[in-house]
């Protein structure tokens, strides 16, 4: 994957509470054609966002995880109701259309949990067949990688 290094003003700038030491746009896109832009904190922690959640959520200064959150769905909920609006969608039709929606995204979810656990489960069928000594077996291989995580050692759990 090729990148392009991002604008240096852009380093020492926040999302949320988190301050970015590196900005990277990747020659990646979204399946709509915008441009993705990975960021690393000064925790090491990296984090990929379309652009345009980056310019929405970026900031000059920190914010906490309320604000943050309010940054990230108030311009998502604008954009789907002008949606809404430009296709007529009729009032009585928002809870069938809302249902359809979050069944739509629990199944996209799955189906890329699918894929992340068929390295461990090469015929898996469903996110519900993984079982606990598959998951101690994904555990055991990060740690071997030495990749930190950022919820702490599993084993003094």
């Amino acid at each position: 994957m090729q990148e392009n290094k991002a604008n240096p003003s852009e380093k020492n700038r926040f999302i949320g509470e988190k301050r970015l030491v590196a900005i990277v746009i990747l020659e990646e896109k979204t399946i709509g054609g915008t441009e993705l832009v990975r960021v690393e904190y000064e925790d090491g922690i990296r984090e990929v966002f379309s652009k345009l959640m980056y310019e929405a959520i970026v900031s000059d200064e920190a914010c906490d995880l309320s604000a943050l959150r309010d940054k990230r769905v108030q311009p998502v909920v604008a954009t789907i109701l002008a949606v809404l609006r430009e296709w007529g969608i009729k009032t009585s039709e928002l809870a069938y259309m809302s249902a359809l929606l979050n069944q739509s995204l629990q199944n996209n979810e799955k189906e890329a949990l699918k894929e992340l656990w068929s390295a461990w489960l090469p015929t898996i069928q469903d996110v519900d067949e993984v079982d606990m000594i598959t998951v101690d077996r994904v555990l055991r291989s990060k740690k071997k990688k030495g990749i930190p995580s950022p919820y702490g050692n599993p084993d003094t759990k």
